[in-house]
């Protein structure tokens, strides 16, 4: 990719798109007013034919009327292309929005996939205010944010599709046009965050009436029958009475299976838009060439054993539901049932268009789900060009980064570190003062490994780890329902994580401030003791700490432990964080002098505030 400057290609295009949509706007308003021009000169030949001048006023009715429907057509065209630039315009906007940090405002937060028993995804904002899923969601279906929450959640564990997912993305990244119109089509679906399921069904359910070989003929033959006798009674007055017949035998059999038709219309109608859109976003895919191999087999996959793409099977679908609009024009909707049985002749062709494609419908709308997950994280790529796609080794408990740095935090106010876990059974533990970067270092580590196992490049100069199952014990809280305290909340959930331990020789956890619900005691040698059995285990992990005494565990010889810390200055009444980490136990506190800061003098006897 060519270097760029994201902010500013934004900026570019929101203005571009914006002054398209004003454009557009403007000309479907005079169009607007030109076609009630047209329609009023229908109506003034009319006049005129019916006060003598009827050569005249024919003509000038006729000229009006294909005038009329001249500037419909245009009126819808231009509709359309100012619907796509009022979403263009918008997409851009929040594009600018998430690069200068206003995504926190974003409204879709994931907030039903919060869940309190998961491994990490609590401790590390995955879900919720100020979360990855804000930050990076562009989906619009359904299957799109399941995809995109199944990504976050449930990591992918093989390198080699790890890789594939990376090229996928590092393309997708690159056509930013591409990813917007295809965002744009996508947020004109109605309902689109509905679950799909019932449209599935629909596609797939099957109606054996009407796919009868007999009763497909029977119906044929009676509709070519009829349609024949009409033309009869011109040769011979006596074929009426044979019209007559034919006919009430089709008004009969119409009656008959008025309710099937009836309720096919109704779930016809029900997703017609939805199913026509999908169409849109399936020709756009179809019609875009791609390198990736991850993304050329989700394409292949839109294809059937004829080569027929899934925008042709659903634009013959389109066509059904074409016909079967008839029905809102009432007397047009009788007249051709009586004639051709109209409904049964629909209803074979959808049988027919559900046997042949309504089961593939399913792997369509999971193949644009999928694009929707790839393009929300190929944002990543694209507004963040410095960031670098992670290698990865074969080698347990692997990890080591440069410049690593919070990839949630603005970048200006982000501060970067390098770090180094290797060989199973290593511990960092991380000492500081109060708000001096411990729990933010931890969070660094699990977010980037997220992203990692996504498939998408992560916040850092350079990035190598192995597949690691990640667990976190940070934001541990009561459970009142439960009768469930924080402490032993904590414990639980140490518990699992010393559980998955014993089961796998790849585990990272992320632990910060280990039984700060008990006294100091009991807090240091429970922490002492997960923090060996943990070592021994074999996992490997970072704990945050203010209990200094903790530090002397680097001396264990059955504990590989690394001591590192943050450390803070002070300057005119002030305190300075540098969040920079450094190796060492850390060698200074700041609560007290916080405390003073509110009020507390903790050097008086009487604490006075």
């Amino acid at each position: 990719m060519d270097k760029y400057n994201a902010k500013h290609e934004y900026q570019i295009r929101a203005k571009r798109y914006s002054q398209q949509f004003n454009k557009e706007d403007h000309l479907y308003n005079i169009l607007s007013n030109l076609r009630l021009v047209a329609f009023l000169g229908i109506i003034l030949g009319a006049i005129l034919y019916y006060f003598g001048y009827r050569i005249f006023g024919s003509w000038f009715s006729v000229c009006a009327l294909v005038i009329f429907f001249i500037f419909i057509v245009q009126h819808e065209k231009v509709r359309k292309r100012k619907e796509v630039a009022f979403y263009l315009a918008g997409i851009n906007r929040q594009a600018l929005d998430r690069i200068t940090g206003k995504w926190v405002q974003f409204t879709d937060k994931g907030k039903e996939y919060v869940d309190q028993e998961h491994q990490y995804s609590i401790d590390l904002d995955i879900f919720g205010q100020a979360s990855v899923f804000q930050w990076i969601n562009n989906t619009f279906t359904f299957l799109g944010r399941k995809f995109l929450k199944n990504a976050l959640i449930e990591p992918e564990k093989e390198i080699l599709k790890i890789k594939e997912r990376q090229a996928a993305i590092n393309e997708l990244a690159d056509k930013l046009d591409w990813r917007q119109h295809f965002l744009a089509e996508g947020s004109s679906i109605k309902n689109g965050l509905k679950n799909p399921e019932s449209v599935l069904k629909w596609a797939e359910n099957e109606n054996y009436i009407f796919r009868r070989p007999w009763l497909i003929v029977v119906i044929r033959l009676i509709s070519a029958a009829t349609v024949v006798s009409l033309l009869l009674p011109f040769i011979n007055i006596r074929f009426l009475y044979l019209t007559g017949i034919l006919l009430l035998i089709q008004l009969i059999l119409f009656l008959i299976g008025l309710r099937f038709h009836t309720n096919a219309n109704e779930l016809t109608y029900l997703h017609k838009d939805t199913i026509l859109t999908f169409q849109k976003l399936l020709t756009q895919i179809e019609r875009e060439k791609f390198a990736a191999k991850y993304l050329s087999e989700l394409k292949s996959s839109l294809t059937d054993s004829n080569g027929n793409y899934a925008s042709k099977q659903i634009n013959e679908l389109s066509f059904i539901f074409d016909i079967m609009t008839f029905k809102n024009s009432p007397l047009i909707y009788f007249i051709l049932n009586i004639i051709f049985l109209l409904d049964y002749h629909c209803m074979f062709a959808l049988e027919k268009w559900k046997g042949k494609s309504g089961h593939s419908l399913r792997t369509w709308l999971a193949v644009i789900g999928r694009w929707e997950e790839l393009s929300s994280l190929a944002t990543i790529k694209y507004d963040n060009p410095d960031w670098c796609f992670p290698r990865f080794t074969i080698s347990n408990q692997n990890l080591s980064a440069q410049a690593m740095g919070h990839p949630l935090l603005f970048s200006e106010a982000r501060v970067c570190n390098d770090l180094n876990i290797k060989g199973s059974g290593k511990v960092l533990l991380i000492t500081g003062s109060n708000m001096s970067g411990k729990s933010t270092l931890l969070r660094t580590v699990g977010l980037n490994l997220v992203l990692a196992y996504t498939g998408a490049p992560v916040c850092a100069s350079g990035f190598t780890c192995s597949i690691m199952d990640i667990y976190t014990s940070m934001r541990v809280n009561d459970n009142l329902e439960k009768n469930i305290s924080s402490f032993y909340a904590e414990l639980l959930r140490i518990k699992t994580i010393i559980q998955a331990a014993s089961k796998s020789n790849s585990i990272l956890f992320l632990l910060d401030e280990i039984f700060k619900g008990t006294n100091s005691k009991d807090r240091h040698m429970g922490a002492a003791a997960v923090i060996r059995t943990l070592s021994t285990m074999g996992a490997v992990g970072l704990v945050s700490t203010h209990d200094l005494e903790l530090a002397d565990l680097e001396h264990d010889k059955d504990i590989d432990l690394e001591n590192y810390h943050f450390s803070e200055s002070y300057a005119n009444n002030q305190i300075i964080f540098d969040y920079r980490l450094c190796a060492g136990v850390s060698k200074t506190t700041n609560a007290i002098y916080l405390m003073k800061m509110v009020g507390i003098d903790c050097m008086k006897p009487d604490i006075m505030t």
